[in-house]
C-alpha cells in the first residue's frame, strides 16, 4: 500500500510539472474572468465576435496577483 501511494504521489508531481504552465495560465483566465478584469458594460459579447475576441485576448493577457504555486494550488483544490 505504501509502494501505491509513493507511485501516485510521483505520478501527481510528474503531472503537475508536466502541465504547470497550463494549469498557471487556465488559472489566471479564470481568476481575471471572476473579477471582471476586461469586461466592458453595456456589450452583447454572445452578439459581437470583435468584442468577443478583445475580450479573450485581454483576458489571455491579464496578470493575477495570485503568484504560480498559488494558481497550482487552487487547481489542485488544495487552497
Amino acid at each position: 500500500m505504501k509502494h501505491l501511494l509513493a507511485v501516485l504521489l510521483g505520478l501527481l508531481a510528474i503531472l503537475t510539472w508536466t502541465f504547470g504552465g497550463t494549469v498557471i495560465e487556465l488559472e489566471s483566465y479564470r481568476e481575471a474572468n471572476s473579477q471582471g478584469l476586461c469586461h466592458v458594460v453595456g456589450v452583447d459579447y454572445s452578439a459581437d465576435g470583435q468584442a468577443r475576441q478583445v475580450r479573450e485576448q485581454c483576458l489571455a493577457a491579464a496578470k493575477s496577483s495570485t503568484g504560480p504555486f498559488g494558481h497550482i494550488l487552487h487547481a489542485l483544490h488544495l487552497r
